[in-house]
């Protein structure tokens, strides 16, 4: 299963597969000059986040992971932001029913912009995937995801340094082993809380797309507990009317 796209923005399958403590809710609305707006509300649980957290450091190995969202704040987002063409017009952060909640909304005058910002919101600095608007022939545009040529991340020198090898990662006491089937049934049992809904609406009339879910011109992507094993592809691909629009498409 894949989800690369939040919102305009390449993530990561591993999202979904975080044993559903992520509930994800984003819009992108492209205007007709192929700037617009965008919001993300991420809300996730804290405890199945720690256990995520645990379940990784146990085995430093493993792919599982989770984005630390416990320290963005606004000020790294508009960092982010500048020199992008985006403007962070409202950011908040709270608890709800036990869960912490993030709110965020943004203008962006383009979409390679937009992925850029959303990118490091999600820890994923380092990750050039997104969606940009391409030409789809017969005067029809095509929204879907590409790849740009972000520039590379400073790294303070201490940074760098990685381990190239973990004492014991390769040796599995039983405890340890205990402790993770613990772990992953934490997560297991949490999976009924995934929620993830992803809204697009282009400019113009749309022509086709890979949408489940068709609102006039809004395509609505969703995966939750019911529908994951579905094998959804969440890359959007949206073919629209180009009539009357001052989009500049990206090449090919």
């Amino acid at each position: 299963m894949k989800l690369r796209i939040l919102a305009g923005l390449v993530l990561a399958a591993a999202l979904v597969l975080f044993g559903g403590c992520l509930q994800m809710h984003s819009t992108t609305v492209v205007k007709d000059d192929g700037s617009g707006t965008a919001t993300l509300k991420l809300s996730f649980s804290p405890s199945v986040a720690e256990a995520m957290q645990e379940l990784s450091e146990l085995d430093p190995n493993s792919s599982q992971g989770m984005p630390d969202f416990k320290d963005l704040d606004k000020a790294k987002i508009q960092k982010a932001a500048k020199g992008h063409g985006v403007k962070i017009t409202s950011f908040s952060t709270g608890d709800e029913n036990d869960r912490t909640v993030i709110d965020l909304a943004m203008e962006f005058k383009d979409l390679k912009g937009l992925s850029y910002v959303l990118g490091h919101v999600l820890g994923e600095g380092d990750n050039n995937g997104g969606i940009g608007i391409f030409d789809a022939g017969d005067g029809n545009f095509v929204l879907r995801s590409t790849e740009y040529d972000f520039p590379a991340e400073e790294v303070e020198e201490a940074e760098t340094e990685v381990e190239t090898e973990v004492p014991g990662a390769g040796d599995m006491d039983p405890a340890k082993m205990q402790k993770m089937m613990e772990l992953t049934g934490k997560l297991m049992g949490a999976m009924a809380e995934m929620d993830v809904r992803m809204e697009f609406t282009v400019p113009g009339d749309i022509v086709s797309s890979n949408a489940p879910q068709t609102e006039g011109r809004t395509c609505i992507y969703t995966i939750n507990a019911s529908n994951m094993m579905a094998n959804q592809n969440m890359e959007p691909e949206i073919v629209f009317s180009g009539k009357g629009l001052k989009i500049k498409p990206l090449a090919d």
